[in-house]
């Protein structure tokens, strides 16, 4: 399958990445645009409701005023106290507190929105200024008492309609206030107020148009003024109170509308807003107009861009891979000249710097093999030294013309075991544990040889035994211990301990024999090694060039005598 050019992917990959980039700036553009527009659409129709507000606010307190000018009234008092003391209400006292409410809202500046008033005394005479109204008109005292709330002098009640009014007279709403003397607070009845629901709409309906429409709510979001006479008492569309109407941004958006509040101090309403998103968000067209345009221009101006960067990426980058090639095809002597850019020129001096290294390295492996196999020669036959075979079939000979065949049988079992694993071993690395058991062999052998010169005691963590290490490093370490430790001229104890530290596996061998020099360990360890000369520093040399550098053999004195060989290896599982 031919594969894509990558200076063409790199080209689709940044175009891609800048388009969405682009197209993701405008789209914060374009919602940063219409959060602006909209919030001032919202403090601009915000402002004018604030008005519209303080206007009703106002018209409902001149109401309240006039209230309080009947309910405080002297006369009215006097005539209601005779009432309430047990005295018959004749029609001229009737007359008189009809004649007297009538005054006060006959006074009233906007005498038309005040359909009629009425007074029941607390023994449930009905005081009317309008007796067509009068009929209509629930005089239960008990009713309207408990409409009032404690420690509020008036309320207003829900808005009503009257069946007979016609025109712009069909609901009203009614303010309640306790009658009652002004410094005693006696109550004599209470007042009744019947209000035009055109008080409230004049406040609005001249801004109403097609695109904007006003209505007022009480706290249950039922429709209390509208210039749609039919939407009074309907309730309002997905209204909640505690989400839409107490909320710190005063609007919320229902379908293709957006509805701005404002409250009226004091009673509970709120005076609606209702305009059409397509209208309000009209300027939004020019801004979406704008980003359309700009995104254009910008896709165009980016195609041309990155086609010009990538050809001169393009160049370099076919220059590397042409080198890249002859160097896989196993050309290693290959240069990349240096370029004029930074980036370039930093690969060519790296690609030619791994040359060089590969180079080296390539001779630093063929030097290190051939080191290895000398190592390994130089090894294996130390495990089958001559002397070491001729010492032990000596002592085989010596106990079978004793007739001690059983020794000598013993001995020849172990020392053939140990021929077949030196001579039957091709792995650079066994495990720790097989290791042990070539050992154990080597170290019978000994025994038998030396009979109570020594003991071996192994101390080894059970999670070392299956760590992998080169084959064959601990005899050497072992027999020299022995060496020594015969020149001690007494029992000598040789430890063999394995522990694991931070991936690293240590084996210690300690004895408490005579012990090795200074001047002995330098000499160990600045001795060349030659085909005919093996130990401890054979050891070290094969575990540096199988574990890498940092890894290898160190000799300590052992206390209080003795001496204590390290051998630090990498851990292999």
């Amino acid at each position: 399958m031919k594969k894509k050019s990558l200076i063409f992917q790199l080209f689709v990959a940044l175009f891609i990445i800048l388009q969405c980039l682009i197209t993701f700036l405008g789209f914060l553009t374009y919602k940063y645009a219409e959060s602006v527009i909209q919030k001032e659409v919202i403090q601009l129709n915000s402002n004018m409701l604030q008005q519209i507000a303080i206007r009703i606010n106002q018209e409902l307190k001149d109401v309240e005023v006039l209230a309080s000018r009947i309910a405080y009234d002297t006369s009215i008092i006097d005539s209601l106290k005779k009432s309430s003391g047990g005295e018959s209400v004749n029609k001229d006292q009737i007359q008189k507190i009809e004649g007297i409410m009538a005054g006060y809202i006959w006074s009233y500046r906007s005498t038309a929105m005040l359909i009629d008033g009425h007074l029941i005394d607390n023994r449930g005479n009905n005081y009317s200024t309008s007796y067509s109204m009068s009929s209509n008109q629930d005089a239960d005292l008990d009713t309207y008492a408990k409409s009032l709330e404690a420690g509020k002098d008036s309320i207003i009640l829900p808005m009503k309609s009257y069946e007979k009014a016609t025109g712009g007279y069909n609901y009203y709403f009614q303010l309640v206030r306790k009658v009652e003397a002004y410094i005693s607070k006696q109550t004599y009845g209470l007042l009744l107020l019947n209000v035009n629901e055109k008080l409230l709409c004049d406040n609005y309906i001249r801004l109403t148009n097609e695109e904007k429409d006003f209505f007022i709510v009480d706290q249950n979001g039922v429709i209390i003024s509208h210039k749609d006479k039919n939407k009074i008492n309907k309730k309002l569309n997905n209204f909640n109170k505690t989400n839409d109407l107490n909320n710190l941004n005063n609007y919320y958006l229902n379908e293709d509308k957006l509805f701005i509040f404002q409250p009226i101090s004091d009673y509970g309403w709120y005076i609606v807003e209702s305009v059409s998103l397509q209208s309000a968000m009209l300027p939004l067209k020019k801004v979406e107009l704008f980003l359309i345009t700009f995104g254009l221009l910008c896709i165009i101006l980016t195609a041309g861009v990155l086609n010009v960067v990538a050809k001169k990426i393009a160049k370099p980058l076919d220059l590397l891979a042409g080198k890249m090639t002859e160097f896989n095809k196993g050309n290693l002597s290959i240069q990349i000249p240096d370029s004029n850019y930074k980036e370039f020129s930093e690969i060519s001096i790296t690609f030619n710097e791994l040359i060089q290294r590969v180079n080296y390295l390539l001779e630093e492996n063929i030097n290190n093999e051939r080191q290895k196999r000398l190592l390994e020669l130089d090894f294996l036959q130390a495990q089958i030294n001559p002397h070491f075979i001729y010492n032990t079939l000596s002592s085989i000979r010596f106990y079978v013309e004793m007739g001690k065949n059983t020794e000598a049988e013993e001995m020849l079992y172990h020392f053939s075991k140990l021929l077949r694993r030196v001579l039957s071993r091709g792995e650079e690395f066994i495990q720790l544990k097989d290791e042990i058991k070539h050992l154990e062999d080597y170290i019978a052998l000994q025994k038998m040889r030396y009979a109570k010169a020594f003991t071996v005691v192994f101390l080894l963590e059970e999670a070392t035994l299956n760590a992998l290490i080169p084959s064959f490093i601990l005899q050497p370490i072992i027999e020299n211990a022995i060496f020594y430790g015969l020149q001690a001229n007494r029992l000598i104890e040789i430890k063999v301990e394995a522990q694991l530290d931070n991936n690293d596996l240590y084996i210690t061998i300690s004895d408490n024999g005579i012990g090795i020099s200074p001047e002995e360990i330098n000499e160990i360890f600045n001795k060349e090694v030659q085909m005919n000369k093996v130990g401890i520093l054979n050891v070290h040399e094969r575990i540096k060039i199988l574990c890498g550098v940092g890894y290898g053999l160190t000799i300590k004195e052992n206390q209080p005598q003795g001496s204590k060989i390290v051998l630090k290896l990498r851990y292999y599982a």
